[in-house]
């Protein structure tokens, strides 16, 4: 089923596509509540190693920290269980029909906590800073790339771009889909305190793989842009990556699973190993002249660029040593047989379906 990132960071704010998954009438979604080392990601990590024997999970982790997952989705359960807590607060719309709370603080001894009250609300508070800190300098980025994106814009060989989207189209879409021409956002790449990361193992179960360079990122959303659409309208269910810095409109990444075809920015396939990579240069699709008039701008956009991305991944690593030290304090006043108890609950719900 994929990997992918509940959400990310952006230029607005934090932004997740999850709510689509929690709001589909066909899913029934279990919302974790609990202090961070309350057991919500080990809980949902279990879940998913013990029915991967048995139905395909899909896996949404953090991006503050791309080791904890967020949530898991079992479509053929119907069923999704997530992290309800900050900055990702899900509420149910429908309480006990589609959605249901699960309280794992009802499991910490609240007379532990207090005794290292002064120590949380310190620790809870420098997290908080250290997050905003990561937000500006993913303001500042996004600022940066829409600069470098506009000057590609306006400089883009658009009817040979069209004409080149055209062919890849008849090559990728030969023949009719067989789904509903739904698209779907994931997002697959995110800034993380390990720089930019994609969850690159979710391109495991696609035959092809072309990676798309450009570095001033227009020419590759307009490609996507196309053959989204024209997938979309010959049948094909589609999964849009969007671009975290720049917006929910301008895309990264393209996944066809019917067509057994992704396409990836030549970032996201750093350390790639796949059999079926075909390389796409995108940049002769625009303008030399142009490009050449403007080569000290596009110097100064991408050091500044690689530089506030850098600042985000610093302030994120700083971020995460608090959040382990605030994790400490939950984590000895847990009571993890409870914990235990509460999985194995969800865990017979799903698989009973009695929900």
């Amino acid at each position: 089923m994929g990997a992918y990132f509940l959400g990310a960071s952006t230029a607005a704010g934090f932004r997740t596509e999850f709510e689509a998954v929690i709001n589909d009438s066909r899913i029934y979604t279990y919302i974790l509540k609990g202090g961070p080392g309350t057991g919500k990601s080990s809980m949902m990590r279990q879940l998913a190693e013990e029915l991967e024997q048995r139905y395909e999970v899909e896996r949404w982790y953090c991006s503050s920290d791309p080791d904890s997952l967020d949530a898991i989705v079992i479509p053929e359960l119907g069923a999704a269980v997530c992290d309800g807590t900050s900055p990702h607060i899900f509420e149910p719309r429908y309480p006990g029909v589609r959605q249901e709370y699960v309280d794992l603080g009802a499991c910490w001894d609240r007379e532990k906590l207090r005794e290292n009250a002064a120590e949380i609300v310190r620790a809870s508070d420098e997290n908080k800073a250290l997050l905003a800190r990561a937000q500006r300098f993913i303001t500042a980025a996004g600022s940066i790339k829409a600069d470098a994106y506009q000057l590609g814009n306006s400089s883009l060989l658009c009817g040979k771009l069209a004409g080149f989207a055209g062919r890849l189209t008849k090559r990728l879409l030969a023949r009719h889909g067989s789904g509903s021409g739904e698209r779907r956002f994931r997002r697959l790449t995110a800034l993380t305190l390990y720089g930019e990361l994609t969850m690159q193992e979710t391109l495991a179960s696609y035959l092809d793989v072309y990676v798309l360079n450009d570095e001033l990122f227009a020419a590759s959303d307009h490609l996507l842009s196309v053959l989204a659409d024209e997938a979309a309208q010959r049948g094909y269910d589609v999964i849009v990556s969007p671009d975290q810095l720049l917006s929910d409109s301008v895309y990264s990444h393209l996944l066809i699973p019917e067509a057994g075809a992704a396409l990836i920015s030549s970032k996201a396939a750093e350390g790639l190993e796949h059999d079926g990579i075909a390389k796409i240069n995108l940049m002769r699709f625009y303008d030399k002249e142009q490009l050449s008039a403007k080569r000290s701008r596009i110097r100064f956009d991408k050091a500044a660029l690689a530089e506030m991305t850098a600042e985000v991944s610093k302030a994120q690593q700083a971020a995460k040593e608090v959040h382990d030290r605030l994790e400490s304090f939950y984590i000895s006043a847990m009571d993890f047989s409870a914990i235990g108890e509460i999985r194995e609950r969800i865990k017979a719900s799903l698989l009973s379906a009695k929900r």
